[in-house]
């Protein structure tokens, strides 16, 4: 059997690497595969450069149909976790069955859908488990079916995602995505990985054993030759006791640099000496804020301010780069509350960006409680960390200047910062070209070495080319 599955996005999500792993079971049974992807140049899920009229301009749904009609597919599968594509895909099936196609169609989510017309089989719940299950279970009825599988799969038994699905689209050997678990401890409100957790149970949250994890990396080197490894997991280091066993071995077998998510609460100096020396180049920390009132009873996150600065001066003793994510639109943020962390980060030695995201208020999420009104009537509702600029009306030009200037604070002294932090001159950045923001994290990204913007630079032309040509 030929199957197709579709991806939407910038590669570097989850989804990604369950679609893959969709693919690695499919061929584990005989079947074929294939991939229709749209890479979303311009769009609302792009990291550079999130713009809906260059968007529009570049789209081309005709060109996804016809790629769908060349794979000659039997079956279509869709993975769409919680909803966030359901317009994309209904209306790439519809653009399908105009052009005469008639593959049956799988529609994959992990949370309850309201209807399932649209498909021949919904598949509700941890996707490599039903889709597994699926494969080896299903019947060909006529009529839309819905499946519904409790309880989660056992990591370890997956197979090695599927990378090739994703050839001529991403340069593996440039950065290799992986995830050594699944799940976060935390129960963030805004946080898709709450939503999942809720939908599948306490238990979705699980890690690989590193010898699963040691063999798809080394699996990696041998096909694409890899020059660094990008650690997705929500946080990659907290469990000490996993990482005293798998770091020794990942240095013996694998010895690459790499970049992984840590949480403030849970990092030490201990830690920060296993990932020093088994060449970690950069950690992720989540900030958010540092309004402790929005931190604890709008996000519904843990960490005190005392302990992110402390996760930094342990950073900064161990030579260690970090980066910190920094989140705008959260409700009955102010003015104050980004000019306090403003000050906080013009004192950190080894921070590398900040790297700004807008608050999503996901359908499924405890934060969509706290929505605008505009948006909790708004049925159609889409947005992404990286697209268009959130907050109240009140706070949007703010928040804008404020992403500009987070952007390339790192780059200014602590004198330079305190002048912008004073008598309103952070406004300034209003005017600023974006372009001009760019080449002030070019230059950041230079000084600090970051590996991440060579691969921007090198990937991101390459997808315009793509689009432009059609392919």
């Amino acid at each position: 059997m030929k199957i197709t599955f579709f991806y939407k996005g910038r590669y570097f999500l989850q989804d990604a690497v369950v679609t893959e792993t969709l693919s690695a079971i499919a061929k584990r049974y005989g079947h074929a595969t294939a991939l229709v992807y749209d890479q979303d140049i311009f769009g609302l899920s792009d990291n550079i450069i999130s713009s809906p009229a260059l968007h529009r301009s570049f789209a081309n749904p005709k060109n996804f149909v016809k790629k769908v009609m060349e794979t000659d597919p039997d079956l279509l599968v869709f993975y769409d976790a919680i909803h966030l594509n359901r317009n994309w895909i209904r209306a790439l099936l519809a653009g399908i069955t105009q052009a005469g196609g008639c593959a049956k169609a799988v529609y994959l989510s992990c949370v309850e859908t309201p209807d399932s017309e649209d498909f021949n089989f919904t598949l509700i719940g941890e996707p490599e488990l039903t889709f597994d299950l699926f494969l080896r279970e299903r019947q060909d009825l006529g009529s839309a079916r819905v499946f519904r599988h409790p309880g989660v799969a056992d990591l370890n038994g997956l197979p090695i995602p599927d990378k090739s699905l994703f050839d001529g689209y991403i340069d593996f050997k440039d950065s290799y995505l992986v995830f050594t678990s699944k799940g976060c401890p935390g129960r963030c409100s805004y946080c898709l990985e709450t939503v999942l957790k809720d939908a599948m149970g306490a238990h979705y949250c699980r890690r690989r054993s590193p010898w699963h994890v040691l063999a798809e990396l080394k699996a990696a080197k041998e096909r694409y030759g890899i020059k660094e490894v990008i650690y997705k997991d929500s946080i990659f280091a907290i469990n000490k006791d996993w990482l005293r066993e798998y770091l020794p071995q990942y240095r013996e077998q694998i010895a690459l640099p790499f970049k992984c998510f840590a949480k403030a609460g849970s990092f030490d100096a201990e830690m920060a000496r296993m990932l020093k020396e088994s060449r970690c180049y950069c950690v992720e920390f989540g900030v958010q804020t540092f309004n402790e009132s929005l931190k604890h009873n709008i996000l519904a996150r843990e960490e005190k301010n005392t302990a992110i600065q402390a996760a930094f001066a342990i950073c900064d003793e161990y030579d260690l780069t970090y980066d910190a994510d920094h989140l705008f639109g959260i409700p009955q943020e102010s003015l104050e509350d980004h000019l306090t962390a403003a000050g906080i980060y013009a004192q950190l030695r080894r921070l590398n960006r900040i790297k700004c995201h807008n608050l999503v208020f996901y359908r499924h999420a405890k934060i969509f409680e706290s929505s605008p009104v505009d948006i909790k009537n708004d049925s159609n509702y889409q947005a992404d960390f990286f697209s268009s600029i959130a907050g109240s009306p009140d706070m949007r030009v703010i928040n804008a200047c404020f992403q500009k200037y987070f952007k390339i604070l790192p780059l200014l002294s602590t004198a330079a910062n305190a002048f912008v932090r004073n008598k309103h001159r952070w406004k300034f950045f209003k005017f600023v070209p974006d372009g001009l923001i760019m080449a002030g994290m070019l230059i950041l990204a230079m000084k600090n070495r970051d590996k991440r913007f060579r691969v921007y630079l090198k990937q991101y032309p390459r997808m315009i080319i793509r689009m432009i040509r059609g392919v």
